[in-house]
């Protein structure tokens, strides 16, 4: 899984659409940076070390404790007390793997990282949280420069803030979670959230991502019938996985086979 994250694939994308020179563990990605430091904190917090000395990305090197120090600087010094992404926005969803990472870095290191989440978490309240009771609770990010809210709502959005924060700041996200779960689709034993078209065609999110994070967050707040009731959408997506997981799978082989192949030429030639 380290090495995929390493992939170009994975993060170059980012380099095309922000139209500029940068690096993606260095600025304006904590979807990719944020994920990435989360990812080798657990390692870290599992095996005792991390996947790898440094991180070898695009022709550059930094270490788990750089990064995570990084992303803490870039939050103190923004206006909206987070890291942002793109066009200098703060995205709700990427945000809360951020306040992740500072407690698990404290956790592991020492540090007091976690002081800087608070930064964040009154943006998110004060700007980024609707009043109305109904429909999507947060505005999905934060306008350029600003701790403003953009215009930009999703209930995939919410479903994937919620679960992650849940393990950050459980009381607040449990007093949110009773109004939200009226977006929660119930059909006799089954139930889901449900994404319009347009944001699954542009891959923000999908009803069964949506419908897995809410699973998850149910669990985690101990809401077991609708974590129940939420399962079917789980199992569905996991199949799914397990699809792409084999599909890539088969196309690695086939790429390795023609690999060795070739290498099995060189050699015979020299």
């Amino acid at each position: 899984m380290y090495r995929g994250l390493l992939e170009p694939r994975t993060w170059s994308y980012w380099h095309r659409e922000l139209g500029e020179t940068s690096w993606p563990l260095r600025e304006r990605n904590l979807t990719y940076a944020g994920r990435l430091a989360t990812f080798i904190g657990f390692y870290i917090d599992a095996f005792g070390a991390p996947p790898a000395p440094s991180i070898e990305l695009d022709g550059r090197s930094i270490t788990y404790h750089e990064l995570s120090e990084g992303l803490v600087q870039q939050a103190a010094n923004s206006p909206s007390g987070g890291v942002t992404c793109y066009s200098h926005q703060a995205m709700t969803m990427c945000n809360a793997h951020l306040l992740i990472n500072n407690v698990l870095h404290d956790r592991l290191y020492g540090t007091e990282y976690r002081s800087t989440n608070n930064l964040w978490l009154r943006t998110l309240e004060t700007h980024l949280t609707r009043p109305e009771k109904e429909g999507p609770l947060f505005f999905f990010g934060t306008q350029s420069n600003s701790c403003c809210a953009d215009d930009g709502l999703s209930l995939g959005t919410d479903a994937w803030t919620l679960f992650l924060m849940s393990s950050v700041v459980p009381d607040r996200v449990a007093k949110w979670f009773p109004d939200w779960r009226k977006n929660i689709k119930v059909n006799e034993d089954r139930a889901y959230v449900e994404i319009p078209q347009k944001h699954r065609d542009i891959e923000f999110s999908s009803t069964e991502l949506a419908s897995a994070w809410t699973y998850c967050l149910a669990k985690e707040l101990g809401h077991s019938q609708l974590a129940w009731q939420m399962s079917w959408r789980r199992v569905h997506l996991m199949r799914w996985w397990r699809q792409a997981i084999l599909l890539r799978g088969s196309k690695c082989h086939e790429q390795d086979a023609a690999r060795d192949k070739c290498s099995c030429f060189k050699q015979q030639e020299s």
